[in-house]
């Protein structure tokens, strides 16, 4: 029982989880959060790839590194109707493997993506981001906001630093 009704329940593996879940755009080189949003803990990542990377404004031919929960043929037709390079990470599909090449492709893309899982591991230990502080999506969404913006702040003052 919970008083938020907008927040719901999410299977993964085993364990249960309620709540929400965040969605980034985090530039690949420095760190910065671009974009991003909150939806109930059920949504599908793939359904949210296209507000995503809209909302994160990048120029034609900048390179999108995204995990494979975004993984989808319409996601990868939104990259390249935009003009995008896809360095999506390959799905395994249902019942079968992933080839050499498609780990090689990962492994390569993953060594790009622990900047974004960076942002995230500040945000939950840094900002208490791990848990929601308020009760509604618009609420929580506006927290998010909050911490991205005081997280970004806090980069572009090290950057400027060095």
């Amino acid at each position: 029982y919970s008083d938020d009704e907008e927040a719901t329940w999410l299977r993964k593996g085993k364990r249960a989880y309620y709540g929400y879940k965040v969605h980034t755009a985090t530039d690949a080189r420095d760190g910065f959060v671009l974009h991003g949003h909150v939806t109930p803990a059920n949504h599908s990542d793939t359904g949210e790839f296209k507000r995503l990377v809209s909302g994160a404004r990048l120029p034609r031919g900048a390179k999108v590194y995204a995990d494979k929960g975004y993984c989808s043929g319409a996601n990868r037709d939104i990259l390249a109707y935009r003009g995008l390079e896809d360095e999506t990470m390959d799905k395994k599909p249902r019942g079968g493997w992933l080839t050499e090449f498609e780990k090689a492709r990962n492994s390569a893309i993953s060594s790009v993506r622990y900047i974004v899982e960076r942002v995230f591991g500040t945000l939950k230990r840094g900002y208490a981001f791990f848990r929601a502080h308020y009760v509604g999506l618009a609420k929580v969404e506006g927290e998010f906001h909050l911490a991205a913006l005081a997280y970004n702040l806090k980069k572009a003052a090290r950057l400027a630093a060095l």
